[in-house]
Order: structure tokens, then sequence, then C-alpha cells
């Protein structure tokens, strides 16, 4: 197992794309059947399980990362995985 100091941390800067995304898609639009916190981290997590992840030690990394992820091609192809990830949390919710 690899040791880390404690000012370093390894941060996979789609975390906060998909779950901006996620909230400004669907949350704030209310298209949710069910908004209940457990249905929430199911969808983006299963997201996150379809998306590259790209990984930063670094705020000028994450910058950069979310930079990238402001190029409509790349935002809609992590919109598409997130309306599949609603669509089966909504039809099988794990609660």
């Amino acid at each position: 197992m690899m040791m880390f100091s404690r000012d370093l941390s390894i941060l996979n800067v789609m975390e906060p794309i998909v779950s901006n995304l996620f909230e400004d898609n669907y949350l704030k639009t209310n298209g949710l059947k069910c908004d209940c916190e457990k249905c929430q981290i199911d969808i983006v997590l299963l997201t996150l399980n379809h998306v590259p992840p790209h990984y930063t030690s670094s705020q000028a990394g994450e910058a950069y990362i979310k930079a990238l992820y402001q190029e409509p091609q790349l935002q809609s192809d992590i919109l598409r995985e997130l309306t599949k990830a609603v669509q089966v949390i909504q039809e099988r919710p794990n609660h």
C-alpha cells in the first residue's frame, strides 16, 4: 500500500462534475420520481462507474480537468450517462 503525506490528496474530479450536472439537471428541475438521498447517491455512483475517472492531486490539475468538461460534447456524454443512471435507479430503487 502506498502512503501519501497529508498535504496531498487524490481527487477524482469527475465526482464534483457529475454531482453538479445531476443537481442542475435533475434536482433543481424536480425531474425524479424519488429524490431520497439513497436514490440520489445511487444515481451519481452509477454514473461515475460509467464515465472515465480523471484523477489529480493539485488544484491546477483540478482546474484544467474542470475546464475540459465545459466542452459541450463532454458534458453531453456525462448527461447521457446520468440519464441512463436515473432510468435504472428510478425503475429499481435500492431502498
